[in-house]
Order: C-alpha cells, then sequence, then structure tokens
C-alpha cells in the first residue's frame, strides 16, 4: 500500500513511515473519519465505518509491529506484519502477499476460487469450471502445464512428454494425468493406456480389455465380468490374479519376494482361503472361511497374527505381532497398533469406533515419543483433542481444543494461551479460507488470554471491544464510549477518553491534560517542535 494520511489526538496530520497506509481511493475516507474522530497515530476507531490500529506484539525473535485497518466493520479488513500483508473484502475473497512479493495468493468463494503464485509456479482454479496449473520439474528443468475447462476440454504440455488435448468424450491425447499417456477415441468406447513399458487397450472399457508390457513382465485380459486376468512381475513384487463372472470367484498368487508367497481362493459369500508357502514349497499357514465364519492361526509367516471372523469379517477379532483388533461393525470398533512386538501399552496407538462412524475414540502415544494425543469425536457435533508432551526432566506441557459445532470452541495451548470463539467452526483452517472470508461474518463473541498477561474480549466484530494487560487498558463500546492508556499502541503516550465519537474528549499526557468538546480543543500546554515531529498532542 502507498503512503498514506495519518492524525494525532487533536486531528493534526503527519506522514509515518510505521503508520498505516491507506491507497488514494481510501484517502478521502480516512481524512474525513480521522477529523471526525480526533483519531490516533496508532489506534483510530469509529465504530462500525472504520477501526486502525498498529500494535508490538510478541514474537519467536522478539516483538514485531502488526498493522490493521477495518471499514464497515468486518466487511473489509488489512493487514500487515513479518508474515506479509493480506487483505479481505468480505464474503467474496482474500488476498495475500508474503514478504517479497514472489508468492501471493487469492482465495475467492471459498473453497471454490484460488490464484495462488510462487515465483513462476501458478494455479487458477474456480471449481467445477475451470483449472490452470503450472509446475517446475528441478530434474527436467522445465515447466509442466495442465488445463481443463468443466473436466471435459484438456490441454497442457508435460515436461517430459510434451503438449497434449483432449476433448471428452470425443476424443484426444493427456500426459501425466491417467497413467503416463491416456489417448482415446468416442470414450468409452475406445481407450489406450500406457505407463512405463506397458500398453492397454480397452473397446469399450471397462468391459473388454488387452494389455502387455514388452518383456510381458506385466499382463492383463478382460471380459468384464465374465472373467479378467492380471500379472505383474515389478521391484514390489509379483502376483498372478483371476476373477470368474466377478466378484464372485476368485484365484491366485502373491509373492512380495519374501521367505513366503500366498495363493488365494475366494468364493462368494460361500468360502475362501489363503494359503501361505514357504520357498520349498511347503504349508506354513492358513487363513479360511467357510459360510462367513473364518479362523487364522498364529505364524510367522503371517507376521505372528492369529483370531477368527464371523458374518463374513463384520465381527472378528485378531491378535498379531504388534497389533490388535477386535470388531463388531458398525457397533464396535477398537483398534491398537504398538511400535514393538513388546507390545507396551506406553508405546501404542488405540482407536475406538462406537459406533462407526459416529463417536470416534484416539489414545496415541506411538507417533510421537514423549507424546499423547486423545481425541474424542461425537460427529459431527462435538470434537475434544489433548496434547501432552513430556520433556526428559518430567515436566509435561498440555494442549487442549474442544469444539461444540456449531456453537463454540475453546482452545489452550501449551504457552499458556487459552481463547473462546462463538459462533466457530473449529477444524483447522490452513489455507485461511474459511477464517478470513467468513469466520468475521458468523463470530459473535471471541476471548483471548494470552501468555503475557493480555486479555482481550470482542463482541459482534468490534461492538464491544476491551483488551487489557502489562502495556494498559483499552475499551471501546460502539464508539459511545472509549478509554485507552495502552503504551503498545505504535505513537501512543499517555491517556485519553472520549464519548459520542469524539464529540467529547479528554487526552492526558507529558504536556498536560487537554478537553475537546464539539470538535473545539482547549486546555494543556503547547507542544514543542519536537513534540509535534513525535506525533504528541499540541
Amino acid at each position: 500500500m502507498s503512503d498514506g494520511v495519518m492524525c494525532s489526538h487533536s486531528g493534526s496530520f503527519s506522514r509515518r513511515d510505521e503508520a498505516v497506509s491507506s491507497r488514494p481511493l481510501l484517502a478521502p475516507l480516512l481524512l474525513t473519519v480521522c477529523l471526525l474522530s480526533g483519531c490516533a497515530t496508532g489506534r483510530t476507531n469509529v465504530w462500525p465505518f472504520y477501526f486502525q490500529e498498529a500494535r508490538e506484539v510478541p514474537g519467536p525473535d522478539g516483538p514485531h509491529t502488526v498493522k490493521t485497518v477495518e471499514v464497515l466493520g468486518p466487511l473489509f479488513s488489512w493487514e500487515s506484519g513479518p508474515d506479509g500483508t493480506w487483505h479481505a473484502v468480505r464474503p467474496f475473497y482474500n488476498y495475500q502477499r508474503w514478504p517479497g512479493g514472489e508468492r501471493t495468493r487469492l482465495q475467492y468463494l471459498w473453497p471454490l476460487g484460488l490464484h495462488a503464485r510462487n515465483g513462476q509456479e501458478v494455479q487458477h482454479r474456480l471449481f467445477p469450471f475451470f483449472d490452470y496449473t503450472r509446475t517446475w520439474s528441478k530434474r527436467l528443468q522445465r515447466y509442466s502445464v495442465h488445463a481443463h475447462v468443466m473436466q471435459l476440454v484438456r490441454w497442457g504440455d508435460h515436461a517430459e512428454w510434451g503438449r497434449y488435448a483432449a476433448f471428452i468424450p470425443i476424443g484426444g491425447v493427456t500426459h501425466g494425468l491417467v497413467g503416463r499417456t491416456w489417448s482415446f477415441v468416442m470414450f468409452p468406447f475406445y481407450s489406450r493406456y500406457e505407463r512405463g513399458h506397458y500398453v492397454r487397450h480397452d473397446f469399450p472399457w471397462p468391459v473388454l480389455g488387452y494389455g502387455r508390457s514388452d518383456d510381458g513382465t506385466k499382463q492383463t485380459y478382460r471380459f468384464w465380468p465374465f472373467y479378467v486376468f492380471q500379472q505383474e512381475d515389478s521391484t514390489l513384487g509379483k502376483y498372478v490374479r483371476h476373477d470368474l463372472m466377478w466378484p464372485l470367484i476368485r484365484w491366485g498368487r502373491l509373492d512380495r519376494g519374501g521367505r513366503y508367497y500366498h495363493t488365494v481362493l475366494a468364493v462368494t459369500p460361500l468360502l475362501s482361503r489363503i494359503d501361505t508357502y514357504d520357498r520349498d514349497g511347503r504349508l506354513v499357514a492358513r487363513q479360511s472361511s467357510v459360510l462367513g465364519f473364518g479362523k487364522r492361526g498364529k505364524s510367522e509367516a503371517t507376521g505372528g497374527a492369529s483370531g477368527w471372523s464371523a458374518l463374513w469379517s463384520l465381527v472378528r477379532s485378531v491378535h498379531g505381532r504388534d497389533t490388535d483388533e477386535f470388531r463388531a461393525f458398525p457397533f464396535y470398533w477398537r483398534n491398537t497398533f504398538y511400535r514393538s512386538a513388546e507390545k507396551d501399552p506406553e508405546e501404542s496407538w488405540t482407536r475406538i469406533r462406537a459406533p462407526w462412524p459416529i463417536v470416534w475414540l484416539d489414545s496415541d502415544r506411538m507417533t510421537e515419543p514423549g507424546v499423547q494425543k486423545r481425541g474424542v469425536t461425537v460427529a459431527p457435533f462435538y470434537w475434544d483433542y489433548t496434547r501432552t508432551e513430556t520433556s526428559e526432566s518430567g515436566q509435561s506441557a498440555t494442549e487442549r481444543k474442544t469444539t461444540f459445532w456449531p456453537l463454540f470452541t475453546w482452545e489452550r495451548r501449551s504457552d499458556g494461551d487459552a481463547h473462546v470463539w462463538v459462533v466457530s467452526h473449529g477444524w483447522r483452517d490452513e489455507s485461511q479460507g474459511y477464517k478470513r472470508n467468513y469466520r468475521a461474518l458468523l463470530e459473535v463473541f471471541q476471548y483471548h488470554h494470552r501468555s503475557d498477561g493480555e486479555r482481550e474480549t470482542r463482541v459482534l466484530s468490534r461492538l464491544y471491544h476491551h483488551r487489557r494487560g502489562k502495556h494498559g487498558r483499552y475499551l471501546s463500546i460502539m464508539g459511545l464510549f472509549t478509554y485507552d492508556n495502552t503504551a503498545e499502541v505504535i505513537g501512543e503516550d499517555g491517556t485519553y477518553w472520549s464519548a459520542l465519537f469524539g464529540l467529547v474528549k479528554r487526552s492526558s499526557t507529558d504536556s498536560g491534560a487537554r478537553w475537546r468538546v464539539l470538535f473545539i480543543p482547549f486546555g494543556g500546554k503547547h507542544n514543542t517542535s519536537a513534540e509535534v515531529s513525535h506525533g504528541r498532542n499540541p
């Protein structure tokens, strides 16, 4: 933003590098509200028309400055800080620009519209109508471009395989979207799929198909659903599978290249059997099921797992080397994963669904050493997450977040911060799309208690705004009454209060007290030239 015009308590104007700036089109509005309110260099509040503030807040590398402008309540917001600048015109869009200007992001009609740029890489999306992406391949030192309109017209230029164009279902070619190359004519009547050295022809898909690699290690024959044959021999393993009257009858062999291989036979829903053999062809384990009732014997070849199942695995119990499972789907489902075969509860992750998918209970001590994570969800209305980290000295720090959707969210962080939002979406919003486009329009109340002792309360945007802490106190009620002695506001010193949108105002600084009634100032001492240059009241 370009340099703008700012004013002190008495209405005098001065240009300051640290002041919030505005575009030239906003200058008349800023000038008008400053004249009416007697605005401060650091903060101006003419609710609901205009709010401006520049504050020092703590950061991981020391204090930094955050500048904020709001116009017409929550409809327009602008903020600048160490992470760049962003502004929002709610509910239509928000735009963010990171330091240096190489990275920008525009989110409009979120989550439908997005225009993002990171250097020369670009994505522009308006779902489901249009999408365009340009990415850089470090290996090939070349850009890839992919675009589509309504998923029907597609075109692009792949960094390795070149240009392509397609009009679904009439005909065309694509690269890097479905396999390496996918071409078709009057899809699904004819299509050609290519990946690596494997090529498959379908006419029509998925009924008739034939595919084969150059060396014959991968083959496909399909006359679906009557008969399907698939074979592959790759670094991931080797398998041969036959399907007859899919999905009723299946048989085949799976070999992942270890000490054992498996053969499979299934006649759905009558029976199924998996036999495990060693490299000498000896049967070492069997899993079988007849009329929905099955049994698995414990064996090293099956990972040390044993158990039973009923009703075609809707009910089953399995105990493995490092896992335990019991389920009576969908009423109860419990899985426990362990870090090792010792099955230490202090290094485990337990998931309970009772019933699935409504109630979710999680206790995780495995994924992060020294950290316990708990989760309670009653979908979709209630979820509660707790994370406790214990140091080597035995000290613990806990974070917790509770949401009663869509009524409120309560959050307590490990650094001592506590927050409450009413109304609240509650979920993580990594892209900031919902938060910046919609949340300010819907929130009724928010409360923040920060680790440095500062507490802040806001009702209906800034209809009621109260902040107090070690730097002082700021209170505003609809602009009818304002009190401020917060020393952290940039350019501010002393204390002032005002009533009736600034018609009556009293300020007190090192220069003495100053009154203003009906925009007519009186009382107090005159500033020296040095005081004027620092934005103090005359």
